[in-house]
């Protein structure tokens, strides 16, 4: 049976890297014609933005009338030669492609963009299938789904300092999100606490989305206050059998969140050290089944969180080290499965001599089940790894990880994991 998923893993895999190397080499052989000017190329491709590169002048061509496509694939191969359920390994990717139009400069309209996006999953869950363990190893598994990832107006007003967007949005990508997240493979922070995700249902994270609307003020340079008001109605993400999700019903509830966030040592001459601390909430309306009486219910479920992201040594501008860390808290344990939670870590830019744009990073996630879910008390994460920035749109992150208590569950053997991400911008 193991050889079985392993094989079945190999295959996808292969599947999918052959269809990668065949999109690389079309660009390739495309831009090959235009760029054939360049007696550089193709020995400076680590130096393109892109992939892709410039497309022969076509891709800047779309920027200056306010065009802007985008492109990215990203890979996890983790495997758990160790603990949990049983040992396996597991290929899990996503395929995302954005466009945005700056109507700006296509209409003149000042401060008016719209955005829309779509995605594609890939693979399977070790996590889930394996491990059973609530912090997925592997971030990138959002199921073999196709739908809309974003699809919005953003407008901006009073010189940048006002922000309000309105359409299928993604509330992860506004609230409860840090710089620091997306340097990490496991799911418990990257790209947002996973504790809101296990709580809050109705709090989308990208690529998913539903309809809402979004307002940001930013009275000063160094303080901003976020809102933002989104359809909670579960029904309205499921893309599995159509693809294409525009139910809208606010009768079936409501998620609002605010946050507030203050930075520090923006600028080049300031005597502080760059830094960012946010503290936001959240009320969602809808109705929740209790853990102990499936035949109840109970309406509204409000939390907090706290992250905070500071540099506290700088080695020369953007390199150095930095600390962040993370609080939770979901009171209501009667429908909260993880009412608490505390996540913290360390990563360092340009650590190694002449990789001055790698990063080294090393966290934990520690997560606390509901007293009303017998048998589970905490599950704990330990994860250190390494991206190697091969150019600016190409990296290949090695990753090492250790849980503890999958699942909150003691007879559930604690897990090593292995593996490595891989992301590409076309």
């Amino acid at each position: 049976m193991r050889a079985s998923v392993a094989l079945t893993s190999l295959a996808s895999l292969m599947k999918w890297r052959c269809l990668l190397l065949a999109c690389l080499c079309f660009y390739v052989l495309f831009n090959g014609v235009a760029q054939a000017q360049d007696s550089r190329w193709p020995l400076n491709w680590g130096d393109w933005e892109t992939a892709t590169g410039d497309w022969g002048g076509y891709r800047t061509k779309l920027n200056d009338v306010g065009i802007d496509p985008e492109l990215n694939y990203t890979h996890d191969i983790m495997a758990n030669p160790v603990g949990g359920e049983r040992q396996s390994a597991a290929y899990a990717g996503a395929l995302g492609a954005n466009i945005n139009f700056d109507f700006e400069k296509l209409m003149g309209l000042s401060g008016t963009s719209f955005s829309l996006g779509l995605y594609q999953g890939l693979g399977r869950d070790l996590s889930g299938e394996d491990i059973n363990n609530v912090f997925d190893v592997a971030q990138i598994f959002i199921g073999d789904v196709f739908g809309i990832s974003q699809m919005n107006i953003l407008q901006t007003l009073a010189n940048d300092r006002v922000e309000i967007a309105i359409g299928r949005l993604s509330a992860g990508a506004d609230f409860a999100f840090s710089e620091a997240f997306p340097l990490y493979v496991n799911s418990a922070v990257n790209g947002n606490p996973a504790q809101l995700l296990e709580n809050l249902p109705s709090f989308t994270t990208p690529p998913f989305s539903q309809w809402g609307v979004r307002g940001t003020v930013k009275p000063e340079d160094f303080l901003y206050l976020s809102v933002g008001a989104y359809n909670a109605d579960l029904n309205a993400q499921d893309n599995e059998d159509q693809g294409f999700n525009f139910k809208f019903n606010p009768e079936d509830g409501v998620l609002v969140i605010a946050e507030g966030g203050v930075l520090v040592g923006q600028e080049k001459t300031s005597a502080y050290l760059p830094g960012r601390y946010m503290l936001g909430g959240y009320y969602d309306t809808s109705d929740y089944t209790p853990f102990t009486d499936a035949n109840a219910t109970e309406e509204g479920n409000w939390g907090l969180y706290f992250i905070a992201n500071q540099m506290i040594y700088e080695e020369q501008p953007d390199q150095g080290l930095n600390l962040w860390g993370l609080f939770t808290l979901a009171p209501q344990q009667s429908i909260n499965s993880l009412p608490y939670g505390v996540s913290g870590g360390a990563y360092y830019k340009g650590l190694l001599d002449s990789r001055d744009n790698d990063i080294t990073a090393g966290a934990f996630y520690l997560g606390f089940f509901s007293d009303d879910l017998p048998g589970q008390t905490y599950e704990l994460v330990f994860e250190v790894n390494h991206r190697f920035q091969f150019a600016e749109w190409f990296y290949t992150t090695v990753d090492g990880q250790y849980v503890v208590n999958p699942n909150g569950q003691t007879n559930i053997s604690d897990a090593w994991v292995v593996g490595f991400e891989m992301s590409v911008d076309f």
